[in-house]
């Protein structure tokens, strides 16, 4: 009965562990949290799309240029934080993670959204501040009463734009700036 404890204890206490380092995975099902902030990445490491359980993906402050379509493999992930990077597109395959929550992808080169990110029905927040996003697709209508938040902050938008938004996705809380009438 102790021996079970024991192994009980263990398995949950996994659960908690944030990896900071690839060097540190020994069973890649192990992983649901991994927190790779400033390492210089240009490339996220494909062994990243073997770690079935992962939930959590913090690839934050790097300088990753592209999203590959593998991201659409990693079915649990919750939280997706890709901030500050070069990402200039963000992959369809994205629309796949069904459990997804949360989204950052603020302080990158983006213009646009693929439609089919409409699909993630989970998903709470929508973090893109400082993107040259400024509309998104009709498709994300479909997001109106799951989404919570939107940060569309340091977006060079106009008032059209935030009307467009506002009348697309009314439910969510959104916070941007005051429009500078950019055109």
């Amino acid at each position: 009965m102790v021996l079970f404890l024991a192994m009980a204890l263990g398995a949950s206490g996994q659960r908690d562990k944030v990896y900071t380092s690839l060097d540190e995975v020994q069973e890649p099902d192990s992983v649901f949290a991994l927190r790779l902030r400033h390492k210089r990445l240009k490339e996220i490491p494909p062994i990243i799309f073997t770690f079935n359980n992962l939930e959590t993906l913090d690839l934050s402050r790097n300088r990753i240029g592209f999203l590959p379509p593998e991201i659409g493999t990693l079915s649990h992930l919750r939280e997706l934080d890709m901030r500050g990077n070069k990402l200039h597109s963000v992959p369809p395959e994205v629309g796949q993670l069904s459990n997804l929550q949360r989204i950052n992808l603020s302080r990158n080169p983006l213009l646009e959204l693929p439609a089919e990110m409409a699909s993630l029905s989970n998903l709470k927040e929508l973090i893109i501040w400082s993107t040259g996003i400024i509309d998104f697709p009709e498709s994300f209508k479909a997001l109106n009463y799951s989404l919570q938040l939107i940060d569309m902050r340091v977006c060079p938008m106009t008032w059209d734009n935030q009307q467009a938004i506002e009348e697309l996705l009314p439910t969510p809380k959104k916070r941007w700036d005051h429009v500078c009438n950019c055109k």
